[in-house]
């Protein structure tokens, strides 16, 4: 009985003092337990931070994609449009160019006479500045015979050499040349008024002269005109004021 009793005295004791030690390994590995749980959720908040990182990105991204996209559609839909027009005026212009083969047939062989009638007119008119006004011509027929000018712009040259003719009849000119007198090719200045008269005289005023509208033929005055030329060549120059002049005018046809 009394071995008993000490036993149960040397296990109680023995409890009392492993109780303590096994609570506290009990309490640690619960702290160890919650420090690694909380860990592990630390390690899952930073991968969910993370993630909502990545997706508000990839978010931002097709927003971005979006946009651009709405924006190519409304360019590629703009260009469409001018695309779609332009083959329109493609065919506008080949139906206009087809339409001027047909107008040219009765354009070109126009063109053609009014070019004639001017070079007809200039052999009948006094002839001042016939190298020049005969290049022009020239040069007219060239451009009536070329591809590559339009025939509006053919148009408005020959009109344009109309104007110039037309001037002709409303101005006074001074300019110099030569011409054959009594059989010898003399320097001259020309005066030329307007299209009622042409007139010359030499430097040295020696010779003076007129054309004669009615014989075709220039009329060589000596120096008789030598005053009345030259004041009107000081008029044309700008040297002289206008003035009344005195010179023989014959009428262009009987």
């Amino acid at each position: 009985v009394i071995y008993n009793i000490n036993m149960k005295i040397i296990l109680a004791s023995l409890l009392i003092i492993v109780s303590p030690l096994y609570a506290q390994e009990i309490v640690n590995k619960t702290i160890d337990t919650q420090v690694e749980a909380s860990n592990v959720s630390i390690e899952l908040q930073n991968k969910i931070d993370e993630l909502d990182v990545e997706s508000k990105k990839i978010y931002f991204e097709y927003k971005d994609t979006l946009n651009e996209y709405k924006s190519l559609k409304n360019y590629d839909d703009q260009l469409s449009q001018i695309i779609d027009a332009q083959i329109e005026e493609i065919a506008s212009i080949k139906d206009q160019l087809d339409s001027l083969d047909s107008i040219n047939i009765d354009i070109l062989p126009l063109l053609k006479r009014m070019v004639d009638s001017l070079s007809k007119f200039i052999s009948l008119d006094i002839p001042f500045l016939i190298d020049e006004r005969t290049q022009r011509l020239i040069d007219l027929d060239v451009l009536i015979l070329r591809a590559d000018i339009t025939t509006a712009e053919k148009f408005r040259k020959i009109f344009e050499a109309y104007q110039i003719e037309a001037k002709f009849g409303k101005t006074i000119e001074v300019y110099q040349g030569f011409l054959q007198i009594e059989g010898n090719e003399k320097a001259v200045d020309f005066f030329r008024l307007g299209r009622l008269g042409l007139f010359y005289r030499t430097p040295n005023g020696s010779e003076t002269g007129y054309w004669n509208s009615i014989d075709k033929n220039w009329v060589n005055v000596g120096s008789s005109l030598d005053d009345e030329i030259k004041a009107a060549l000081d008029i044309g120059n700008r040297q002289a004021p206008p003035n009344f002049i005195s010179l023989p005018i014959k009428p262009i046809a009987k």
